[in-house]
C-alpha cells in the first residue's frame, strides 16, 4: 500500500483543520485537483496530499471519519455547511493516534471502448498483457494502451501487471527530472527492460501531481 492509512487519517483531519470546505471540495483539495473551485488553495499545506488516491476513493475515508465523529458539518452564515475538526478529531491530530482506514473501491460506469471491454474481462480472468495480445491476435503496444486507458480510468492498477521493481524505478526517474518532462527523458535513464508502454501505464498510475509529460 502507498502510506500507512493512519497517515491517510492525519493528512485528512490537517486539511479538514485549515480548509473551509465541504466534503466534495475537500476531496479535490486533497487529490490535488486542478478545478478552479480548489486551485487557489494549491499553495496550502495539505494540497494533494492524497493523490495517489481518486475522488471517490478520497470521500470514502472523509466518510469513515465522519462515522467515527472525528469531523463533523458545520454552518458557516447559516447558508452552507463546511467540514471541521471534533475535540475528538483534534486529538488525534495532536497526538498523532493511529487511526487505520479503510480502502474501498467504488465500481464505475465502464467508460472505455469496447475493446479495452474485452481486454478487461480477458484480465480479470487472469490472462497476461502476452496472452491477450495473442489471444487477441493484437500487438503488445495494443493491449498495453487498452491497459493505460483502463488504468487511468481506475479500473485496474499498474503494479497488478508491471513488476513492483520496474513500478519503483520508474518513479525513482521521474523524481529526478524537472517539472516538464518527455517521456523519452524517462526512458534514456531506465534499464533496457522496461519499455515505453509500462512507463505509460505506471505514468498513468501514479504520475506526480507538479509533473507533465510533454509528447507522451
Amino acid at each position: 500500500m502507498i502510506e500507512e492509512t493512519y497517515q491517510i487519517t492525519w493528512t485528512i483531519l490537517k486539511a479538514a483543520e485549515n480548509i473551509n470546505a465541504g466534503k466534495y471540495k475537500l476531496a479535490e483539495f486533497l487529490k490535488g485537483s486542478k478545478s478552479k473551485d480548489v486551485a487557489y488553495l494549491s499553495n496550502e499545506q495539505g494540497y494533494g496530499g492524497l493523490l495517489w488516491f481518486n475522488i471517490n476513493e478520497i470521500i470514502t475515508f472523509i466518510e469513515q471519519l465522519e462515522e467515527m465523529d472525528l469531523i463533523k458539518r458545520t454552518s458557516i452564515d447559516g447558508y452552507y455547511s463546511v467540514l471541521g475538526l471534533t475535540e475528538a478529531g483534534r486529538k488525534v491530530l495532536d497526538e498523532k493516534i493511529r487511526i487505520e482506514l479503510q480502502i474501498i473501491k467504488k465500481e464505475k460506469p465502464l467508460i472505455v471502448g469496447d475493446t479495452e471491454n474485452i481486454t478487461l474481462e480477458l484480465f480479470k480472468k487472469g490472462k497476461s498483457v502476452p496472452e491477450i495480445a495473442y489471444g487477441r491476435n493484437l500487438a503488445f503496444s495494443t493491449i498495453f494502451e487498452h491497459m493505460r486507458r483502463l488504468v487511468a480510468n481506475g479500473y485496474v492498477s499498474s503494479s497488478e501487471f508491471v513488476e513492483d521493481d520496474k513500478i519503483n524505478k520508474i518513479l525513482e526517474a521521474v523524481g529526478k527530472l524537472k517539472k516538464h518532462f518527455m517521456l523519452r527523458e524517462i526512458k534514456e535513464i531506465l534499464p533496457d527492460d522496461i519499455t515505453y508502454d509500462e512507463i505509460k501505464c505506471v505514468l498513468a498510475d501514479k504520475l506526480l501531481k507538479h509533473k507533465k509529460i510533454i509528447n507522451e
